[in-house]
């Protein structure tokens, strides 16, 4: 699902405590469907700077708030309709306003 973004440095631990990448593929894989369905443009992405985050200089650059919120935005309702919440790991309040990933990054 990762493959071909703008960077290719990641590091683990991943953003939500993953040591490997197995285990990361793993759990980002119950999102396969809300990314093929596109739901939200931004999910994708989103999605890989948390269980692939970029590293710069060996540090982790988290996604911003606002990035996460765009990205439930669009696909909140899709889950919804399956019976299905946002994961409590993703929540958006959890994620920093400043020196962070934006969607203009």
């Amino acid at each position: 699902m990762c493959q071909g973004l703008s960077y290719n440095m990641t590091i683990t631990p991943n953003l939500l405590g993953h040591t490997s990448q197995r285990e990361a593929v793993t759990k980002m894989s119950f999102f396969n469907s809300m990314v093929q369905t596109v739901c939200s443009l931004d999910i994708r992405l989103f999605l890989c700077r948390v269980y692939a985050p970029e590293c710069v200089a060996g540090e982790v650059q988290q996604p911003c708030r606002s990035f996460c919120e765009k990205a439930k935005q669009g696909c909140e309702s899709l889950m919804s309709s399956f019976g299905v919440s946002w994961p409590s790991e993703l929540q958006c309040n959890s994620f920093p306003e400043e020196k962070c990933i934006s969607l203009l990054n």
